[in-house]
This record gives structure tokens, sequence and C-alpha cells, in this order.
């Protein structure tokens, strides 16, 4: 269990550790289009989109990272009084939520991105690039935060065997 709960994190961490550039590199297309627009006068046709684009992959699969550093909004005002087992069975009672929600965005993802891939969907835009791949990500993000969510229950069951919290 502690193996599986060690690489799903790892996993997640690794996928952590590059979503990390990617605030920089929207900073970067901003600036660019800001400087190429304002000082230049010379807009460019790909900022503005490859920015939502860039921001979109890093939103839907960010979640899972969230989850495993206990980013995601809680019930402060009682979890914080309550036990490690009390904890623990709280999460275990509320992972079904993570498990519906994820194996549901899964799915739909999935056919979505598949869908786009088979037409070969493009932007409406004056630069007009394909979408399928941006697409892609919302499967690959699902299935991170359904892994993640495996992680966070068994860790969840090894404390209520063990009785307290412990890094694994």
């Amino acid at each position: 269990m502690r193996t599986c709960i060690r690489i799903i994190s790892k996993i997640t961490d690794v996928t952590g550790h590059v979503l990390m550039w990617f605030p920089w590199i929207l900073t970067v297309i901003i600036v660019w289009e800001l400087v190429m627009r304002n000082i230049f006068n010379r807009p460019t046709i790909w900022a503005h989109e490859i920015s939502v684009m860039v921001f979109a992959v890093l939103t839907i699969t960010s979640g899972a990272y969230a989850l495993k550093e206990r980013a995601h909004v809680n019930m402060d005002l009682f979890y914080t009084r309550l036990s490690d087992r009390g904890k623990a069975i709280v999460d275990i009672i509320t992972s079904p939520a993570i498990f519906i929600f994820a194996g549901v965005l899964l799915w739909l993802g999935w056919e979505f991105a598949v869908r786009s891939y088979i037409l070969q969907e493009r932007s409406i835009s004056t630069w007009n690039p394909v979408v399928w791949p941006v697409k892609f990500a919302i499967p690959f993000g699902a299935a991170l935060l359904l892994l993640q969510g495996i992680a966070e229950l068994l860790k969840n069951i090894l404390t209520l065997i063990e009785g307290e919290r412990k890094g694994v």
C-alpha cells in the first residue's frame, strides 16, 4: 500500500514541478504581447490564445497536486478539531465525491478530446491552431486527480489502522 502511495505521489510531484513553470510561461507571453502591442505597435495574433491554452492546461492538470498538498477548500472550523482518525473518517466518507467527479471528467473529457482530434478541430481565431492537444489535458488531469484520490484514500485507511497520520 505504501509503495502504491509513493508511486502516485511521485507522479503527482513531477507533474506539479512541471506545472510550476506555467505561470512564468504565461507571464513571458503576456509581457511579450504588451511590449509588441504598446511599444512597437505590432500586436501578435497568437499571444492571447496561447495564454488561454496554457492557463487551461495549468488549471485542469493541477488539481491532483492541490489534493496531495491539501490545498483544496476544507471546513477547517470543524475539521481541524478532529483527531487524525476523525479526519481520516471524514476524508474517506467524502472521497467518493472525488472519484465520481474525476471519473465523469475522465470519461467525458476523453470523448471530448478524441472527437476534437478526429475532427482536427481548430480555433476560430486568426491564428487558427489545432485545439485537441489542449483538450487532452482534461482526461489527463482527471486521471491524475483519480490516481491522487486513490493515494489519499489509501493514506486515510493507513491512518485508521495505525491511529495517526504519518508521512508516506
